[in-house]
């Protein structure tokens, strides 16, 4: 599903690899989980599979980078963003709407379904997710994990094959962070490939199906 090959890759202007000679293979219907100190990669390893590096981040690029079947540097952004979606760690620069149904009816459109249609799945999302309470309210008035909430709930609505998530727990309480990832164990075993970045080392343990520690020595 997933694949690096001989892969590093060097942000614009920096003089230190952000990912360095990176050989690994992803299997379809994966649960990876991502380890490693911080600055050691994972977000950059994230965005290099969904295509944010190198069309929105620029660099030096060496090596490839494939996700089912599709060239990372070949393929326009718009087509891998129908294969795999991307939670980040800083939610508040994904959101485009004022109000947590209409940020997922939103993306829902854009991959071509009717009104009618995302707010049936809106609806039944934020069902899945716990957040229905969410409704109506100014996602700018949310707490930290009530965003993160919002954020995975628009992300799973639009059914990617590939699930990438960038320290998605991060401000939820314990008891939240379980209930998350025993979401997207099931989710994994409904067939979903997901990548996650989480410090956590204990959870990815418990729930992911393997590990791989990102380093960029």
């Amino acid at each position: 599903m997933i694949n690096f090959s001989n892969y590093s890759f060097k942000y614009k202007g920096n003089e230190k690899f952000a990912l360095k000679d990176v050989n690994l293979a992803i299997p379809e219907k994966a649960f990876l989980g991502l380890s490693g100190v911080s600055g050691s990669g994972k977000t950059s390893l994230l965005y290099s599979i969904c295509g944010i590096i190198p069309h929105f981040y620029k660099g030096d690029f060496y090596g490839h980078v494939s996700i089912a079947g599709f060239d990372t540097v070949e393929t326009p952004i718009g087509e891998l963003s129908k294969i795999a979606a991307i939670v980040l760690e800083d939610v508040d620069s994904s959101f485009a709407c004022t109000y947590p149904e209409d940020e997922i009816v939103f993306g829902l459109r854009n991959f071509g379904h009717t009104k009618a249609e995302a707010e049936e799945i809106a609806d039944e999302t934020m069902k899945v997710l716990g957040i229905t309470d969410l409704r109506g309210k100014l996602i700018r008035s949310l707490s930290g994990g009530q965003k993160r909430k919002t954020a995975l709930a628009a992300a799973i609505a639009i059914k990617p094959r590939v699930l990438l998530l960038d320290e998605p727990t991060g401000e939820l309480d314990p008891e939240a962070k379980i209930q998350v990832f025993e979401i997207l164990e099931k989710l994994n075993a409904e067939g979903l490939t997901i990548v996650i970045s989480e410090r956590n080392e204990n959870l990815l343990r418990k729930y992911c199906t393997s590990e791989y520690t990102v380093t960029n020595a």
